[in-house]
């Protein structure tokens, strides 16, 4: 009996023993467990910091150069919207002739640009300065500008005037003692139409020379010689007052082998509106270009 309950005894003493180790090899591992999950956590609190701190020295950088790009291109801070449309001091529509047109717009120390030749105004356009005096049809699209703003959309408007008809002057030729200089005017025209909806960047723009170039008494380019122009921007009006628009350049003019290199181009641009209108360009509207570099002419 005696050895029975010494047996017993021993049984629930290696019991004992064996779940204490248990516990304690039970108790180590959930601390190596918290070890490493809090190693984990502080690694991705790390990775974390390196990740918003790299954003952060990229937004700084491109705030930087925003504000370069800004300060190079005579803007002193940053966009903050559109300058207001101009407005006309006289309603479109037949006037008198001799009839003062002036243009301004609510924007505080607004610049306004304006063409009449059918062209879309750009900041390359004739700035306006004063009235313009309406003696015979006139078509004027304008847009104005201000500090830190973008360009208003643009506000056409057309006046007729009741007055004879009179044909229209040839285009004079453009004499030369054989050198084409550069910075000389030449006037082209297009020749036929295109548009936003169809047209797309690369596609040559039909142009023709408006005027005859002559060495002395001879013609050596002679009037409705083609004229390299290329579109570099083609966008169909879209949805939500979004016109299209058009913008080319002038290359060059080829005369018997010889390559007149050319400066100039325009952007036309349509109405915007509830259904914004594809911009067109029509045969017959004149394109002002000039000579690039002095180049001779072979009579």
């Amino acid at each position: 009996m005696k050895a029975a309950l010494l047996f017993f005894a021993f049984v629930l003493g290696s019991a004992s023993a064996s779940g204490q180790d248990d516990a304690a090899a039970m108790a180590m591992q959930q601390a190596q467990q918290a070890s490493q999950q809090a190693i984990q956590a502080a690694q991705q609190a790390m990775d974390q910091a390196t990740i918003t701190s790299q954003q952060t020295a990229i937004t700084n950088l491109q705030m930087q150069q925003a504000a370069a790009n800004a300060s190079s291109s005579g803007c002193p801070g940053p966009i903050i919207g559109a300058a207001s449309q101009p407005t006309f001091s006289v309603k479109q529509g037949k006037v008198a002739a001799g009839t003062v047109v002036r243009i301004k717009s609510a924007t505080h120390y607004a610049a306004i640009y304006y063409t009449t030749d059918g062209w879309a105004p750009t900041k390359a356009s004739t700035r306006y300065t004063g009235p313009i005096t309406i003696n015979a049809k006139t078509h004027i699209e304008a847009i104005a500008t201000g500090p830190n703003l973008l360009h208003s959309s643009i506000v056409r408007v057309d006046y007729t005037v009741d007055a004879p008809a009179t044909a229209s002057a040839p285009q004079a030729p453009l004499v030369t003692d054989g050198v084409l200089r550069a910075g000389t005017a030449l006037r082209l025209v297009t020749n036929s139409e295109v548009s936003s909806q169809t047209a797309g960047v690369g596609d040559k723009i039909p142009l023709l020379l408006d005027q005859d170039v002559k060495v002395g008494d001879t013609v050596v380019a002679a009037k409705g010689t083609p004229v390299d122009a290329i579109l570099t921007v083609a966008d169909p009006a879209a949805k939500r007052t979004v016109p299209g628009d058009l913008v080319f350049e002038v290359h060059a003019l080829n005369v018997h082998g010889v390559s007149i290199p050319l400066k100039g181009g325009e952007t036309l641009e349509g109405e915007a509106g509830r259904k914004p209108k594809e911009a067109i360009i029509e045969p017959g509207m004149v394109v002002p270009v000039a000579v690039a570099a002095n180049t001779s002419l072979k009579p």
